[in-house]
């Protein structure tokens, strides 16, 4: 996976990735971005700014805009309204050459359940402009390591759910985009791919990219992210570092002191449980 997933060599990909690759300080900046379903704000007047070469965390309950946000960033979604900025540039849904600067795992996954994985992958590669020298080695690198080439006679109708998961995941990444988004990539997968997932993204990180991902995993984003956000009903609630937990560290909010992401997430999202007297 070196070759897809490290930072590249600056002078040999200039022609293929661009100019400035990442000489943006800010990977993405959103200003009062809002989105409705008719009388419904998933998203409400939405602000916030990424650095580049960051892994970050986007966390919420159910139904807080986490993944209505994701399809406005990556062109999926029309916003109502606000602007958004990748890799130093304005970017719309007609942002076409943006687009392939940039990596996509949605939640619904978004395969062609007819073709076969490899079909599946070369069709992404080629869609992003790869040679067919480059697409050959990266479909047959990924599906080695993802461990489905042992189902390379099965079409992906076929495929179980975590396996459908790394499909996705593969065909977000085979370009070595510039920033990954990634809507609830763990689920599913079994313990032994989280784990090489990880490991992908922390080196994706450490080459200069920058990681966008949705997830209910807590422990997961403790360990993983750098920098996470809560949404709550379209607003960001709370922002900051994670990595202070790692160093017995806490987590401030409304002057109260957290010790675990958890905690500060159910105290942000108000959620109570009461218990159900007939279990």
């Amino acid at each position: 996976m070196d070759t897809i997933l490290e930072a590249p060599n600056r002078e040999a990909s200039r022609d293929r990735e661009g100019p400035g690759e990442t000489s943006h300080s800010l990977a993405i900046s959103v200003e009062n971005l809002t989105k409705l379903y008719g009388d419904v704000t998933a998203v409400d007047n939405l602000s916030f700014d990424l650095p580049t070469g960051r892994l970050f965390g986007f966390l919420g309950p159910n139904g807080a805009g986490k993944s209505t946000t994701i399809g406005c960033l990556t062109g999926l979604i029309d916003p109502n309204s606000g602007t958004i900025n990748l890799l130093g540039e304005q970017f719309t849904s007609d942002s076409t050459e943006l687009k392939r600067r940039i990596g996509v795992m949605p939640e619904g996954l978004a395969l062609f359940d007819h073709l076969y994985a490899h079909e599946f992958l070369a069709f992404n590669a080629r869609m992003y402009g790869l040679d067919e020298q480059t697409v050959r080695g990266r479909v047959e690198e990924l599906l080695t390591v993802l461990g489905l080439n042992s189902a390379h006679h099965k079409r992906l109708a076929q495929f179980s759910t975590g396996m459908r998961k790394k499909v996705a995941f593969a065909a977000a990444i085979i370009h070595r985009p510039e920033i990954l988004f990634l809507d609830e990539p763990f689920e599913s997968i079994d313990p032994a791919g989280v784990a090489m997932l990880k490991d992908w993204l922390r080196r994706f990180v450490a080459g200069g990219r920058t990681v966008f991902m949705t997830t209910h995993v807590l422990e997961t984003v403790e360990r993983l992210c750098d920098d996470v956000a809560i949404i709550k009903a379209g607003h960001i609630a709370w922002r900051g570092d994670v990595g202070r937990l790692a160093n017995g560290g806490t987590l401030e909010c409304n002057g109260q002191q957290f010790t675990t992401l958890e905690a500060l997430f159910l105290h942000l999202v108000g959620e109570r449980y009461e218990h159900l007297e007939w279990l």
